[in-house]
């Protein structure tokens, strides 16, 4: 994924649910390698939300992973963090 020009990127996205929903389908390999191409190299380039909640759920992933050492992280904390960024998504 390029590093795009934040200045050129559209500062709202139609389409956040969706939007949020692919990424999730991405960051759990669930997606096909068409969708995954297409939202990470097409449209994380052109929608500065989208991309802003990609890095942000990296950084979650990423920092649950390290904290639950050994252990996965509670599925109910999963599930309860995502469905707390899908609803700020969509308001």
């Amino acid at each position: 994924m390029s590093n795009p020009d934040q200045s050129r990127m559209k500062q709202d996205c139609a389409n956040k649910k969706e939007c949020m929903q692919m990424l999730q389908l991405i960051l759990d390999g669930e997606a096909t390698a068409e969708q995954k191409d297409h939202f990470l190299k097409h449209h994380l380039d052109e929608c500065l939300p989208c991309f802003n909640n990609y890095h942000l759920e990296v950084a979650i992933r990423q920092m649950l992973k390290s904290k639950c050492t050994g252990d996965c992280a509670p599925q109910e904390l999963v599930d309860s963090i995502k469905a707390k960024v899908i609803r700020n998504l969509a308001s």
